[in-house]
């Protein structure tokens, strides 16, 4: 049985974290900006979304631990309506936030 998240040391969270981060990065850190290259028009929408985020998670040197939160719920909410976060022809709004926090994270 594992401990709660907030029980565990600043060292483990934020290990965990990384451990989402690079996942993240894997899954659409690399396609989303391979999208972003071939599609120059997603660059505006995607740096709205990363001022979106710094705005909200409260100014421009972001813990990677609070990104990492921020990013596995949309992930979560994502995956939960169907959303598949594959599909660079049409990215969607989780898509485009979930690119913005690799960005933020240079992931």
């Amino acid at each position: 049985m594992s401990a709660p998240f907030d029980e565990l040391t600043a060292g483990r969270r934020a290990w965990i974290a990384r451990a989402g981060l690079t996942e993240l990065a894997t899954t659409v850190g690399r396609p989303g900006h391979a999208a972003v290259a071939a599609r120059p028009d997603l660059l505006a929408r995607l740096d709205q979304h990363a001022a979106a985020i710094r705005e909200s998670l409260g100014g421009t040197l972001l813990d990677p631990v609070a990104l990492a939160g921020y990013a596995a719920a949309i992930r979560d909410a994502a995956r939960e309506s169907g959303d598949t976060l594959d599909d660079w022809s049409a990215p969607t709004w989780p898509m485009l936030r979930l690119l913005a926090v690799c960005t933020l994270t240079h992931c």
